[in-house]
């Protein structure tokens, strides 16, 4: 009887290593997509970019996130997740390395292309790991655990602005290629496709394949749903915040950047009580509606009450970026619609997200050019917080339409929750 116990310990600590070298790509992947945001003066200032330079420069990333967000999820469920995971880390980290010496914006929107491209990988393979080494019945937790990651690098803004105003953004930024290397190398050494005994999986009927997945029309509204209320974790936490906040509050770049990072704060702890709440009730809409609800009432109040003081800004940037982090139950929904293609359909979700967080940071820049133009002035400097809140009204409206999504997804989990299994 040892023997067995023994094996399985084993067993779940391989299990939780394995997610753990997965999340770290995430956690790259999540501070790459926020460092436009932290460097965007030095980096206007370094290869002479307007306002929607620097939106296309942050945009390229997810312009290659999103297309391939599909044909990884094709990859990981035919061929397994370690080997593209490994390369994909490698990429990545050359990627940072290019954009840390790039002179000119072509070249700058080139290696954001290259970066997008590695990182592609790293939500849809981390899934896939947890997929085929926890149970179902444990899949939204971790996914919220796995965003969870995600959100802990994207609200390291405040450190990493202390590390550009120290050692400059190139040299940091190498730093970061640097560490994506080591971590290419622990996941070759560890990381395996799939574990030693199988582990439980659902009853769902067999996948009509992809072609009736796409038909089916619940599919298209989860990446509505998803896109709609996660765009302010990009446009605003990723691009434009922190320079809204020191010109709404007159406050340094690294005060500035320290409040944004609030935005993932929220995000961290909604993660987390989202995934587990939906495993808890055995239920993906009631609370994907009630955080719709409170992600649109927050950011209305966020960007159009008159003189909010800055801790009502502080609040209400927190409980943002909580009630948007309900996106990871779309990961789940997203899975619950056919689990025998849970990388393709994770990887349909994906690509409608981050198409849509490519175009939101591009269209918030052009937004605030028009807004400077309106007054015959130009560039970043000359803009208002005037200026950013008519550009942040997209934001506002995806969310509504995220509700409304919400509203008219079916229930995919009919069933009580399955009894937690130990892993």
């Amino acid at each position: 009887m040892e023997q067995p116990i023994k094996s399985e310990s084993r067993s779940s600590v391989l299990a939780w290593v394995i997610w753990t070298l997965a999340a770290l790509f995430v956690v790259f992947n999540y501070v790459q997509q926020v460092v436009p945001n932290i460097i965007a003066v030095d980096l206007s200032r370094a290869l002479n970019a307007t306002g929607s330079t620097l939106g296309n420069i942050a945009a390229a990333y997810f312009y290659a996130y999103a297309v391939l967000q599909i044909p990884v999820g094709l990859i990981v469920d035919k061929f397994g997740t370690r080997r593209p995971l490994v390369l994909a880390i490698l990429v990545a980290g050359l990627g940072t390395f290019a954009f840390a010496w790039a002179h000119t914006a072509g070249n700058a929107e080139l290696a954001r292309l290259i970066m997008g491209a590695g990182s592609a990988f790293s939500f849809i393979g981390c899934l896939k790991l947890v997929e085929e080494y926890f149970p179902p019945s444990k899949f939204s937790t971790l996914a919220g655990m796995t965003n969870t990651a995600g959100m802990l690098g994207a609200a390291s803004g405040a450190p990493v602005a202390v590390l550009v105003s120290g050692f400059g953004w190139r040299q940091t930024l190498a730093w970061m290629g640097a560490a994506e290397l080591v971590l290419a190398v622990l996941v070759l050494s560890i990381v395996r496709d799939r574990a030693e005994e199988p582990v439980e999986r659902g009853t769902s009927a067999p996948s009509a394949g992809m072609s009736g997945l796409l038909r089916n029309p619940y599919i298209w509204i989860n990446a509505i749903y998803a896109t709609g209320i996660s765009l302010v974790f990009v446009a605003f936490g990723g691009l434009w915040g922190a320079s809204y906040i020191q010109k709404a509050y007159g406050l340094s770049s690294v005060a500035a950047a320290g409040i944004g990072s609030l935005l993932f704060l929220g995000g961290i702890a909604g993660s987390l009580f989202f995934g587990w709440i939906s495993d808890f009730l055995g239920k993906r809409k009631l609370p994907m509606v009630l955080a719709g609800i409170g992600a649109l009432v927050t950011m209305g109040c966020l960007v159009y009450v008159p003189g909010l003081p800055l801790i009502g800004f502080k609040a209400g940037l927190f409980l943002v970026g909580f009630f948007s982090s309900a996106n990871i139950i779309s990961y789940a929904v997203a899975r619950d619609l056919s689990p025998e293609l849970a990388g393709f359909s994770i990887g349909f979700l994906s690509t409608c997200y981050y198409a849509g967080s490519a175009a939101s940071q591009p269209l918030v820049g052009m937004l605030l050019e028009r807004a400077s133009r309106g007054r015959g002035v130009a560039g970043i400097a000359a803009l208002t917080a005037g200026d950013y809140r008519y550009a942040f009204f997209p934001l506002v409206l995806f969310l509504g339409v995220a509700l409304l999504a919400s509203l008219v997804l079916r229930e995919t989990l009919a069933h009580e929750p399955a009894a937690e299994k130990a892993v």
